[in-house]
């Protein structure tokens, strides 16, 4: 299978971003339940009680988007 390339940054933010909010969401939601097997439930239902935790997850997912984005656009300018 071959990737799918473009030199569009906004398609390059867009796919990145869906990327990194969906595996984000995954790996938090996979490690909240890892501590909650494992005897601590507390982690999990703070994250789950707090109706602010998913505003700031995707603030964080969305930065890292950002800075991804600035990076790649850096880069290919330099060349």
């Amino acid at each position: 299978m071959k990737w799918f390339k473009t030199n569009n940054e906004i398609v390059q933010f867009l796919i990145n971003f869906f990327l990194i909010e969906t595996l984000g969401h995954i790996a938090i939601y996979l490690i909240c339940l890892l501590f909650r097997i494992f005897g601590m439930p507390q982690l999990y239902q703070f994250m789950y009680s707090s109706p602010l935790i998913h505003h700031i997850t995707f603030t964080l997912f969305l930065l890292i988007a950002i800075t991804l984005s600035v990076i790649n656009i850096l880069k290919h300018k330099k060349q």
